[in-house]
């Protein structure tokens, strides 16, 4: 899908604090919301492709738990739900930033976490992150995603089955699971860097050349990239697990624990793979090290096998006119023996030595 940029960080200088504006790419795709309002007994969706700014968004039945899901960026909808619900502009303006670090916060009648959602490139160990901003209110949901994606379809079928757990807990509970589906997402993301890494063992094996310290080093850049994104969200889960919000209720605490479990399970396996390239590299070179080393010792045996043999030559190549091997018959033939001689002899004692 072709991306366009649409603005710098650095362009935000000078602007007021909460000023909206989007920061990073954005997909060439119009923007959608779809308002979902749940309770044990019943479900109803509405899903809104245009005029976006003048939606009314009317949560005061405090039966229902209301779910917004926007994909795509529009401005304007945003002020417009900021408006009604009382969502301050410096939320918002965090929630239009894609190179937000992922973080939690309490404010004064809800709370915010900001998180990534890392998608696997197939094939390959190269990853694309799409920014997941996720506010709970006292009977609402607001998820923020900067382009269509079907992660959270595999939620709404939940929410569709009245017999789900989903569907009797608390809006808190709605809100562990978007989160919560979005980091399992990194699950897929370890189990494909595990697939690569067979493929890439393999590689190594059967190559010997410069690509492999390039490969390396480009694996450990992306698994890099994504520990400085997950990293983050650890502290974050401690920041939201700490919090006296009485938005989260102490029932559903666990489940953010659970989740919480998972991160650190992640970050560990980043770890992991992270060492374990540094020592496939740190391999790779002392093997070719090794090979070169054996390389220079039989280069360097031969030259010493030749040292004798040119002293002889050197010696019997001069032109003095009184050398009485020169007028041998057999001189030319007992220096090509000697020299066999000699030649055999290094070549058994560096043998013996095992040398060779």
């Amino acid at each position: 899908m072709v991306k366009k940029k649409t603005s710098r960080i650095s362009e935000k200088s000078g602007m007021a604090p909460g000023t909206l504006l989007h920061i990073g790419y954005k997909e060439i795709e119009s923007a959608s919301v779809q308002v979902i309002q749940y309770n044990s007994e019943e479900i109803k969706s509405v899903d809104y492709k245009t005029d976006l700014d003048h939606i009314k968004y009317d949560f005061k039945d405090k039966e229902m738990v209301s779910w917004v899901i926007f994909s795509g960026i529009d401005i304007p909808a945003y002020e417009n739900l900021g408006n009604q619900l009382d969502i301050h502009n410096l939320t918002l303006e965090d929630a239009l930033n894609s190179h937000l670090r992922p973080k939690f916060e309490d404010l004064d009648h809800y709370s915010f976490l900001s998180l990534k959602l890392l998608i696997p490139k197939t094939g390959e160990y190269k990853f694309q992150s799409i920014p997941i901003n996720i506010i709970l209110g006292e009977n609402y949901v607001i998820s923020f995603m900067d382009t269509h994606h079907p992660v959270l379809d595999s939620l709404l079928s939940r929410l569709e089955n009245s017999t789900r757990r989903i569907r009797s807990k608390g809006v808190d509970y709605l809100f562990f699971a978007v989160a919560d589906t979005i980091v399992d997402n990194y699950f897929h993301l370890i189990e494909n860097w595990n697939d690569q890494l067979v493929k890439f063992e393999e590689f190594i094996e059967n190559e010997n050349s410069d690509l492999v310290p390039r490969k390396i080093q480009d694996f450990k850049k992306q698994i890099m990239k994504a520990r400085r994104v997950i990293l983050p969200l650890k502290e974050a889960y401690d920041l939201l697990i700490q919090s006296e919000s009485d938005l989260f209720l102490d029932e559903n605490v666990k489940f953010f624990r659970d989740t919480q479990d998972h991160i650190l399970f992640v970050i560990d396996q980043l770890d992991y793979l992270r060492d374990y390239l540094s020592n496939v590299r740190d391999t790779h070179q002392s093997e070719q090290n090794n090979q070169l080393n054996k390389t220079m010792k039989l280069l360097t045996l031969i030259a010493t096998i030749f040292i004798p043999l040119t002293f002889l030559a050197g010696v019997y190549g001069m032109n003095f006119k009184y050398m009485p091997e020169l007028e041998w018959k057999y001189g030319y033939f007992s220096i090509i023996a000697i020299m066999i001689l000699v030649a055999v002899g290094m070549i058994w004692y560096f043998r013996k030595k095992k040398w060779l």
